[in-house]
This record gives C-alpha cells, structure tokens and sequence, in this order.
C-alpha cells in the first residue's frame, strides 16, 4: 500500500491491523531505536493481541474499531498467565495504541489505564558474599573470570555485556562505556578485581577481526545465551544450581549489595541504567537486612532490650 493509499484507508477507518503493527515496530526501531530482542517481543504481544481477536470475533478489525472491552477481554483471558506477563502485554497495547493515537490513526486509546493484575512484591534473588566467592573460584577459565567479575561488579545487562567492544574498556581510568536500552550510554567504574580479570583475559583473547570484547573460539561475537550456559556450569561447579540463579540475578545481587553498602539510590539508578527511579526503589523495598539495620539504630533512644 502507498502512503496515498494509506492515508486514504485511514481516513475511512479501514487501516489494517497488521500495517499499523508494521508501522508501530518500524517507529521502535528507527525512531526509538529499541533492540532487536525488545522490537521482537513487542511483535510477538501484538500477533497474540490478533489471533484472540480474529478468534473471538472471526475477522480483525481495524485498530480504530477495536474498543475497550475487547481489550479488557483479552486480558480477562490471560487470567492463567503470570500477572507481570499480563501487566507486559498490556502496556505493549497501550504502547501500540498511544503511538496510532499519536499519528492520527485513531482517535482514542482503549488500552490506557486498564485495571491490572495485582502483583506479589517478590524479593530478588541475590547471591551472599560466600556465594559470590564461590561462584569466582568455579569459574576457572579468563574470559569465564571475566564475565562472572563483570557481571557482579557493574550491575550489567546480559546483553549489555554481550555488545562490549575493546573501545569501550578504559583500564587507565578504571571505566567501561556501557551501551544500554534504547540507545542510551551510561559509564561504569570497574573495580579493581574487574581490571584485574580484563587484563589477565586480554591475552587469551582469540585473534580477531571482531573488535566485541569477549569473542568464541572461533572468533566471533558471544551471544546472551552463551553468556547464560556459562554461567549454568559456573554455577553447577559452584554447588549453586537450582537457585534460579541467571545473569539478571547478579544484577540484582550487585544493586542489592550496593542499597547495602549504604549507596545513594539515585547513583544505583544511574550505574543500572534505569529510566524509572521506581524500579531502581525495589530494591529498597525488598532488602530485609537493610530495613533491620535501620531499625536497629533505634537502640540508642529505646534503651536495652527487656
């Protein structure tokens, strides 16, 4: 379809479904630069958001014809699904939505502020001091070392770390250029231990073309999922599997020992790269041993215990 030709669709109110999805993801990923992985799993939602459609309906309508109880019916739907899937799904709609409304496609957004699932405030999965040891002694391999003392040291995205080029190591300055979602950069400081591991990696580092950081035998680009499996036989050497233990979780573990350690939470939110301040608070919420230490500093006006 032209641009005419779609324009004169829109203006009738026939817009198919499938070429707003086309041209809700092309915004993704040109205007909002959002990664492959993110462009994928919004497209995913949406084919989900139709096929409940076409089935409870028998046709797809046209975006400017789908009203808030059909919204509000495929999420009554996903009743058996996990409730931060259903809140995902959701926000891909009113995302989806937002944008058409944006551009003049519909004239309304009936995804928006839609009652939620409620959610169980969960604590995350953190590894101990022990752990952490542990887990360092198990990975035995430089580029194993590195990856492990990388992930627990800076708070990483898996992919984030999958997407390190040799440019953006500074060992003289103690700092990494981190290139996270949606085209944001943010700089990390490396600890000591992390220089360290870089450095004693480096030189087993396979000769390459490529200039990514930590490349395979062959010399190409590691993926997230072999990031994954070695940390799994990391962990299996450890004695630490079963734990649902993944690289997210030391992500966790680093934000979680920092809010510790007494760190600003603003400065947390900005060595993560977090857009919102509230996801960054969860942590707050969840650590038990901070909330205790807190308490803890009453002693002094309370008196002795008993």
């Amino acid at each position: 379809m032209t641009v005419t030709a779609a324009h004169h669709a829109t203006e009738a109110g026939t817009l198919p479904f499938e070429e707003a999805v086309a041209m809700f993801l092309e915004y993704l990923k040109g205007y909002r630069s959002c990664a492959p992985i993110s462009v994928k799993a919004y497209r995913r939602d949406l084919r989900a958001f139709s096929e409940f459609l076409s089935q409870s309906l028998g046709q797809l309508p046209p975006p400017d014809r789908i009203t808030r109880q059909q919204v509000m019916q495929f999420a009554v739907s996903l009743a058996d699904r996990a409730p931060l899937t259903v809140r995902r799904k959701l926000w891909v709609l009113s995302s989806f939505f937002g944008f058409l409304q944006d551009m003049g496609h519909v004239s309304g957004n009936p995804a928006r502020r839609l009652p939620l699932p409620r959610l169980e405030q969960q604590v995350p999965v953190t590894l101990t001091e022990e752990d952490a040891r542990r887990l360092l002694e198990a990975a035995g391999r430089p580029w194993h070392k590195c990856l492990v003392v990388l992930l627990l040291s800076t708070g990483m995205r898996r992919s984030e770390i999958a997407q390190i080029s040799l440019e953006d190591v500074d060992l003289e300055n103690r700092q990494l250029l981190v290139h996270g979602k949606g085209a944001k950069e943010r700089v990390v400081p490396l600890a000591e231990q992390a220089v360290a591991a870089i450095q004693q990696y480096l030189p087993q580092r396979k000769k390459t073309d490529s200039h990514r950081l930590f490349v395979s035998q062959f010399g190409e680009p590691i993926s997230g999922r072999a990031i994954s499996r070695m940390l799994a036989r990391s962990l299996g050497k450890a004695g630490l599997s079963g734990r649902g233990i993944t690289p997210h979780k030391l992500r966790h573990t680093f934000a979680t020992h920092l809010i510790r350690s007494g760190a600003d939470i603003r400065t947390v939110q900005e060595l993560l790269g977090h857009a919102d301040i509230g996801t960054t608070a969860r942590y707050l919420h969840s650590d038990v041993r901070t909330k205790l230490a807190a308490v803890e500093k009453l002693e002094g006006m309370l008196g002795p215990a008993g």
